[in-house]
């Protein structure tokens, strides 16, 4: 290389000094499960195959809106709703089968009124299977289960709350026993990991 009167002339470039490392924010502890876990475990908490054709279906017409990473951060309302819908699904499912709500919730008796059939300590045996079920026992990082016990009571006080211009029949029992496990399938219980 020839450049005026210099031959083969180089100059050893000083590297720049390296920057800073940046100082990113903190990552959360927790993250969500995505859609896959979230099927597999709605299924594990209710004993529904994921198999079962409605089930598959509402998970297969959801699967884009339910979570696909586990970052915490990146969780939508949307998400949440999709979460909701199959939730609603799986439990609507459990309790219209008849095999599946017997194996369930032995010690409930479906064929009352629901102003009758949540009374007192009847109430338990939709309760009980619900919150051992779905919280699990001995997790130290699971939510507490007399307060998610209390909830549900309050929810199920709210939807029994009959008079003559709501009907309170044997098929409202179911209703409001899927409202109760959607309530606890569909939350952080089952979300968080």
């Amino acid at each position: 290389e020839v450049l005026g009167d210099n031959t083969d002339v180089r100059v050893e470039a000083t590297p720049p000094a390296p920057a800073e490392a940046a100082d990113l924010d903190a990552q959360p502890d927790i993250g969500t499960k995505h859609f896959a876990e979230i099927n597999a475990s709605m299924s594990a908490m209710t004993t529904v195959p994921m198999s079962t054709p409605s089930v598959n279906q509402t998970f297969s017409q959801l699967k884009q809106q339910l979570p696909s990473v586990t970052d915490i951060t990146s969780f939508l309302a949307a998400n949440q709703m999709a979460v909701t819908q199959l939730a609603i699904k799986y439990c609507d499912t459990l309790v219209e089968s008849d095999s599946l709500r017997q194996a369930y919730f032995p010690q409930f008796d479906f064929s009352q009124p629901a102003s009758t059939a949540f009374n007192g300590a009847a109430r338990d045996g939709v309760i009980t299977p619900i919150i051992t079920t779905m919280l699990g026992t001995d997790i130290d990082t699971q939510a507490d289960a007399a307060l998610v016990r209390s909830e549900v009571e309050q929810l199920i006080d709210r939807l029994t709350q009959c008079s003559s211009t709501s009907s309170c029949d044997a098929q409202y029992t179911r209703t409001v026993t899927k409202a109760s496990c959607a309530a606890v399938l569909g939350s952080a219980t089952m979300l968080i990991q």
